[in-house]
């Protein structure tokens, strides 16, 4: 039986969401998606059985579409996706097509592509290993045809739209900045912990430490730091993907004689990241390559300054609320922590504007461009 009242389909690719913040940013931005255009925009979304994450947050508000296993990995992933896409497509008459992943698809022109750009990786060459340049090479590739196909450029950062021009050597079609946002669930805990006594000595980085996060930085920082703080202490949260680059970490550590100074925690619970978030003074991230950098923000929402870089999007994101070095001042990284550790006024300071800075990013009012977006391409008149 036909619908009286037939809802547009918007496909949803997530095949390339393989890690807990690729499905942060996705559900974040599509839940607000799927509440707000309810009745008027169905998602169809494509994904992995396994991917139960994504599945449970959208239940009841998506229609699914599975591939096989192996798309975890990029190569059968991309040869998949160029022979089903266009079919699940026109099967599901979609008005339009979504990816996180940076790259358009091979899809029937009357299908309006919105790519969402999040992946500096192939664009920062401290970001990538020699061994892995034909991989970058092939991306860069794709993403300066997105930059060609695409209806629509989404960007989490305006550090994200320069690197995308730069490396297409022209600007899109159309263009946004939307930026991610902290869940409510953590903004909820970051206020309820606001009485929890600080350690006036201790230091955090979180991040998934891949050799970009520029570790080695802060570890060298400390060691100035405690020439006259000797109690100072840095916490480095966060798995490990290279298992070589924690063990240059952790030699470092010990060569320079700050192996008690310096704490790997490896992965932590949710609940232990917050308990490190409310009882650090300050938090610390050096990286050479950052689209966004949510963990920074999710400190600030606990009341700490950031001192983080100048040479990705972390300026941008960090606002009024961080102290900002280049990755390679470690005697100015040094300072600017030690200040921070030490001068209580300036720490006030900095940590109300941390608070005033995070709250820009809440899934409500980051998503809002990509709702208008689609629902003026689906022809919805209110949203």
């Amino acid at each position: 039986m036909q619908e009286s009242n037939p809802v547009a389909r918007l496909l949803v690719n997530a095949l390339s969401v393989t890690n807990q913040s690729g499905l942060h940013v996705l559900l974040g931005h599509m839940d607000q998606v799927a509440d707000a255009l309810a009745g008027s925009v169905r998602l169809v979304v494509v994904c992995r059985k396994d991917m139960a994450g994504l599945r449970r947050g959208l239940e009841g508000r998506a229609d699914w579409e599975f591939a096989p296993a192996a798309t975890r990995r990029w190569l059968f992933r991309a040869a998949w996706e160029r022979v089903n896409l266009a079919r699940i497509a026109r099967r599901h008459q979609a008005f339009a097509y979504f990816t996180p992943n940076g790259i358009a698809a091979h899809l029937p022109p009357q299908i309006k592509q919105i790519v969402f750009c999040q992946n500096p990786w192939a664009l920062v060459s401290a970001a990538r290993r020699r061994r892995d340049a034909p991989k970058a090479g092939l991306q860069r590739r794709a993403y300066r045809r997105a930059m060609r196909v695409a209806e629509a450029m989404v960007f989490n950062s305006r550090y994200m739209q320069e690197a995308y021009r730069a490396n297409a050597g022209f600007e899109e079609k159309r263009g946004l900045v939307v930026h991610q946002a902290a869940d409510d669930a953590v903004r909820a805990r970051a206020t309820e912990a606001a009485d929890i006594p600080r350690r006036r000595e201790q230091i955090l980085s979180v991040s998934a430490m891949a050799p970009h996060k520029n570790a080695e930085t802060l570890v060298r920082a400390i060691a100035i730091v405690r020439t006259t703080q000797p109690q100072a202490r840095l916490v480095l949260a966060g798995a490990w993907p290279d298992a070589g680059y924690e063990r240059r970490i952790r030699r470092l550590a010990a060569a320079i004689d700050q192996g008690d100074a310096v704490e790997f925690t490896g992965h932590v619970s949710r609940e232990k990241l917050d308990q490190l978030y409310a009882e650090s003074r300050v938090f610390g991230l050096m990286s050479r390559c950052e689209s966004f950098g949510i963990p920074a923000i999710e400190a600030q929402l606990f009341g700490i300054p950031v001192v983080t870089s100048t040479v990705c999007a972390m300026p941008e994101i960090g606002g009024a609320g961080g102290v900002y070095r280049d990755p390679d001042d470690i005697p100015g990284i040094a300072a600017a922590l030690n200040r921070l550790l030490d001068d209580d006024a300036e720490w006030a300071r900095l940590s109300a504007l941390a608070r005033i800075n995070a709250e820009r990013f809440a899934w409500s009012r980051c998503s809002r461009p990509l709702v208008d977006l689609f629902a003026e391409l689906a022809g919805v008149v209110d949203t």
